[in-house]
C-alpha cells in the first residue's frame, strides 16, 4: 500500500526547517526537518511505499527511528492508496437542457459549462431542464418535460423580482400546474391577466438580477446532479430586483391537478422529498 500526501491540504514552508500542511487549518506542522526530511516529503508528495520512504529516509541520512517518526507527525495528512486500486475512470459528463432566450439563459449556460455541465447531444433526453421565462409559462411549455419524466426548474422574472423554483420532480412533488391551480384560488382573475403578461418582457431582469439568478441557478443544478437533493423541492425562491431580498415558499400537491393522479376525495399530501439519489429543502 502507498502512502500520499493529501492533496486537500497545501504544503507549504514556514521557515527553512518548518513545514505545514493545510492552510485555514494546520493538520500538520512539523519543526526541525533537515534534507533526509525533506527527501521523504518529496517521495510522498507523489505517493512511495512505507519501505520506499524508509529507503529513501535513510540514504539521506536519516535514521529508521527518525523517518518513522516522521511519517507518524504526517499521519493526518496522508493518504493509504491500494496497489489494486484502478486507475479512476472519468465519469460521463452531465447534461442539462437551458430551455429559454435572452441573457439570464446565456448566463446560465455559461455558468453550467464552467462546471463541466454539458448540452445533451440530439436526439438525446437532458438529466434536468432549466425553464427560463417572464411573467408565466404556458403549460405545453412545462408540460413537455412532465411527461416525459425529466425534472426541471423554473425561473420566471415578472415585473418586481425573479422566482427560483420549485425544482419539479416528476411523480414526486408540485408540478408548476399546482403552482398555477394556487394562483387561481388565490385570484380567480389570474388566467385572464397571465394571457395578457405572455408576450411581455419583464422590467426586473436587469443585468444585476441576472447575473444573481444565474449563479444561483448554476449552482443549485449542480447540487441536485451531484447529490440528488436540491434546496427547492417543493420550494422557491423570490429574489427583489431592487432591495435584493430573498424570500422563500413551501408549495403543495393540487387536489384539482393530475399529476399526481390524486382521487377526488382524497387529502392533498405534502411533497415528500425523493430519496437519494433524487431532492432538500431548505425553510
Amino acid at each position: 500500500m502507498a502512502l500520499r500526501l493529501n492533496p486537500r491540504y497545501p504544503l507549504v514552508w514556514r521557515t527553512p526547517d518548518c513545514v505545514q500542511l493545510g492552510i485555514d487549518h494546520a493538520v500538520v506542522r512539523i519543526d526541525g526537518l533537515t534534507a533526509a526530511h525533506e527527501a521523504v516529503l518529496s517521495a510522498l508528495a507523489a505517493g512511495v511505499h512505507r519501505s520506499g520512504a524508509m529507503l529513501l529516509g535513510t540514504l539521506a541520512g536519516a535514521s529508521a527511528a527518525e523517518v518513522t517518526h516522521l511519517l507518524e507527525l504526517l499521519e493526518p495528512a496522508l493518504l493509504y492508496i491500494s496497489d489494486d486500486a484502478e486507475p479512476p475512470v472519468a465519469p460521463l459528463p452531465r447534461t442539462v437542457l437551458v430551455d429559454g432566450i435572452g441573457t439570464t439563459a446565456f448566463r446560465v449556460r455559461t455558468l453550467l459549462a464552467n462546471l463541466g455541465i454539458e448540452e445533451p447531444l440530439p436526439g438525446t433526453e437532458p438529466e434536468l431542464a432549466v425553464l427560463v421565462g417572464q411573467y408565466v409559462f404556458s403549460p405545453a411549455r412545462h408540460g413537455r418535460w412532465l411527461r416525459r419524466d425529466i425534472p426541471h426548474l423554473p425561473v420566471v422574472f415578472s415585473d418586481s423580482a425573479a422566482r427560483v423554483g420549485p425544482l419539479v420532480e416528476p411523480g414526486l412533488g408540485p408540478c408548476l400546474t399546482c403552482l398555477e391551480l394556487a394562483h387561481v384560488d388565490d385570484d380567480p382573475a389570474w388566467p385572464a391577466m397571465a394571457c395578457q403578461l405572455a408576450p411581455r418582457q419583464a422590467p426586473s431582469e436587469t443585468p444585476r438580477l441576472s447575473f444573481e439568478v444565474a449563479a444561483r441557478v448554476a449552482g443549485l443544478v449542480q447540487d441536485r446532479l451531484e447529490t440528488g437533493r436540491s434546496a427547492v423541492f417543493a420550494r422557491s425562491l423570490r429574489i427583489d430586483a431592487v432591495s435584493g431580498t430573498v424570500t422563500r415558499s413551501v408549495h403543495r400537491l393540487h387536489e384539482r391537478c393530475g399529476c399526481q393522479a390524486l382521487a377526488e376525495n382524497e387529502i392533498v399530501p405534502e411533497a415528500h422529498e425523493p430519496a437519494l439519489p433524487r431532492t432538500t429543502s431548505s425553510a
